[in-house]
């Protein structure tokens, strides 16, 4: 967290100065409220009326420099979490597929809100407070010493004891935190589990049985917010009575102080004045004590997703320099999800330059994994698999080389040129040509482009979303296109349709993974592939 306090260091600044400034008003002010009385009781109308006057204005001048320290000290803030949202979330993009989905998206989600929320309400909007009641402290000090250094010590070592109790219980307050954030992000996780599966959910009736779920999920949940806020408030409650109890010894002393006429009653209203100036800032202190010790857990485990080392570019492989020209060679692969009993083993192929390949077989007889190897998704566990004569873990960017297309049809939520362009530079002449390739008539024209894509394509039909997506891989431009299960869920018409666009690809080495191409149309590949269990 340190770097995005540095980086943001000049709003951190600005808005302490401007604290400090705001905080000598404020400790001034308390000297004049005594010189008020004191005037008062001594009836000097004119040095009492000039005290009043620049009690107000002190007042004001704190006021003033206080409201633009919440400004700067928001900046602050606001600014801090930017950076590490966007941290967060720019390097689980760069993350490869793998170390994804090793996670479910409830988990990032989770650690993009709740966790983020926590960390701002518990670090970033503490620190710019937490130095704001330091300052506090020292100045009202100071203006202890000069009233009397026996109120001073007195005060200081009475309202200093309730900052030791949250380092008391730190490990219980770290703990407390820690469960919650787990308890939130496990609910959060089965939540966006079960709104991507609403229509299963519908579909089978077991409405009922996911409410039940969800609720034991969110009473457990809501037990360990409860914990932590317990916890938090028990804390609070001692702090604040050991606190009230140094107060009131403090205001006996200064009585007993008036009572030997050692303070004038301007000196008595000083006292409490800045005895009340100092109280609340060292209970708040314990709580922002509190806060820092128990998020630091989370800060850590947000630390170690948006501080994660980034590909060095300058030693990536250039794919200009990477044509496929010669071949892709899969060398004697073996590779299994369970080493005893490997899915593919001893396979070899040859792909060669611009030839269109099918690779068919039975669910579960490897066709993707085939491809998840090419994609170095997995390692194999034997062999070695190779672009131009080029071993593919010497190549990092691949997905300059090659392009895939899912069996599931995904479309953002945005118009239908960025769907199609993936936010490149490419003109809109070169789209509706690629949009008319793929029998898109109706949306090969200029209205068309700028019209909105909804949510997982949903204002689309099962073949359109298909042929969008081919469109989109077509606009790319790779040497290698790979299209896994495109026939999937579509009906009779869409699958001729679709079958045709893809066997008129051409200058492209083309990989279709398909156990439903029609038989009629085999002819048309250069070279089949059938994988048996």
């Amino acid at each position: 967290m340190k770097k995005f306090v540095k980086s943001n260091k000049y709003s951190l600044i600005i808005a302490l100065i401007l604290v400090f400034i705001s905080s000598v008003f404020s400790t001034i002010v308390q000297f004049n409220k005594g010189d008020v009385l004191d005037n008062a009781l001594a009836r000097d109308k004119s040095i009492t009326l000039f005290s009043i006057i620049s009690l107000i204005i002190f007042i004001f001048l704190e006021i003033i420099f206080h409201y633009f320290y919440d400004q700067y000290r928001a900046a602050f803030t606001v600014n801090c979490i930017s950076q590490l949202r966007t941290s967060l979330f720019k390097n689980t993009i760069n993350n490869n597929y793998v170390s994804f989905y090793k996670n479910t998206k409830g988990e990032f989600l989770s650690k993009y809100t709740n966790d983020v929320e926590m960390i701002q309400n518990s670090y970033f909007a503490t620190i710019p407070l937490l130095i704001e009641i330091i300052i506090k402290i020292i100045l009202v000090s100071i203006g202890l010493f000069i009233l009397d250094w026996r109120i001073a010590i007195v005060t200081l070592v009475l309202l200093t004891t309730p900052l030791y109790i949250p380092k008391i219980i730190d490990k219980k307050l770290q703990k407390a935190k820690k469960e919650y954030s787990e308890a939130f992000e496990n609910n959060l996780s089965k939540v966006t589990d079960w709104l991507a599966g609403f229509e299963i959910i519908k579909n089978y009736s077991i409405e009922s049985r996911i409410i039940d779920k969800f609720t034991t999920s969110n009473k457990y949940t809501m037990q360990k917010a409860l914990k932590n806020k317990r916890i938090n408030y028990t804390t609070n409650l001692i702090t604040t009575l050991i606190s009230y109890l140094s107060y009131f010894i403090i205001l006996t002393l200064s009585a007993t102080f008036v009572y030997r006429q050692i303070f004038t009653a301007g000196d008595f209203f000083i006292a409490i004045g800045m005895i009340d100036q100092l109280s609340y800032p060292l209970i708040a202190l314990s709580v922002f004590i509190q806060d820092l010790i128990s998020i630091k857990p989370i800060c850590d485990e947000i630390m170690n997703i948006a501080e994660m080392k980034e590909d060095d570019e300058s030693k990536r492989l250039n794919p200009a320099t990477l044509t496929v020209n010669n071949n892709i060679l899969f060398d004697n692969i073996t590779y299994g999800y369970n080493e005893e009993n490997p899915l593919i083993s001893d396979f070899s192929l040859l792909l060669q330059k611009n030839q269109k390949n099918l690779i068919q077989g039975r669910s579960g007889t490897g066709k993707t994994t085939l491809i998840n190897l090419l994609l170095k998704y997995y390692t194999p566990d034997k062999g070695n698999i190779y672009l131009d004569n080029i071993p593919i873990q010497d190549i990092d960017n691949l997905f300059g080389i090659i392009t895939i297309v899912r069996q599931e049809a995904f479309l953002f939520n945005d118009t239908l040129k960025n769907n199609l362009s993936m936010y490149s530079d490419i003109s809109d002449e070169v789209i509706l040509d690629v949009l008319e390739k793929v029998n898109l008539h109706k949306f090969a024209n200029l209205s068309s482009l700028n019209m909105d894509i909804a949510e997982g394509g949903n204002n689309l039909s099962g073949g359109e979303k298909k042929r969008l997506c081919i469109a989109r891989a077509l606009l790319r431009n790779t040497n290698v296109l790979i299209f896994d299960e495109p026939l999937a869920n579509l009906d009779n018409e869409n699958v001729s349709t679709i079958e045709d666009i893809l066997l008129n690809i051409n200058d492209r080495t083309l990989i279709i993974v398909s156990h439903q191409f029609s038989e009629s149309k085999l002819n048309q590949f250069d070279k089949i592939i059938k994988l048996d269990a």
